[in-house]
């Protein structure tokens, strides 16, 4: 961890992480705890990660953890803008919208902020020139 965070945002695999009780999430659960920060997920996460089998089960206990931010006109003009702007810096386009949506949330909450991903590269780009720190985390 480079920052000491007060908003740590999940992203979809780092909030399964969290539901399968991954050892690398339940540690930054705990660091989280220990600091006093926030763990938050995006309500646009959900849909992500829920499919509506067995498994939704432990995400319900995860989300428990967690505080949801839901999806704001604000959020979502904001996602529109860092979609666009890093869409044209592409050389593959990608669709970038829920990814958008996710930094687009990370850009409201009280900084210092993290958002845990295990891709980081699309979030990063996304977040540039913001003060978002974008960590990767390794499932373990």
């Amino acid at each position: 961890m480079i920052v000491r965070p007060h908003s740590i945002l999940l992203d979809a695999e780092a909030l399964s992480a969290l539901a399968a009780g991954d050892r690398a999430m339940q540690a930054w659960a705990t660091v989280a705890r220990r600091i006093d920060a926030t763990l938050y997920a995006s309500t646009v996460t959900l849909a992500e990660v829920a499919d509506g089998s067995a498994r939704d089960a432990g995400l319900r206990r995860a989300v428990k953890a967690v505080r949801l931010v839901d999806v704001t006109s604000e959020i979502g003009f904001n996602a529109g803008r860092l979609r666009a702007g890093a869409a044209s810096t592409r050389r593959k386009l990608r669709d970038l919208t829920v990814d958008s949506v996710v930094a687009a949330t990370a850009t409201t909450l009280r900084e210092p902020i993290v958002v845990l991903t295990s891709d980081p590269n699309d979030l990063e780009l996304l977040l540039v020139g913001t003060p978002v720190t974008v960590e990767a985390v390794r499932r373990s």
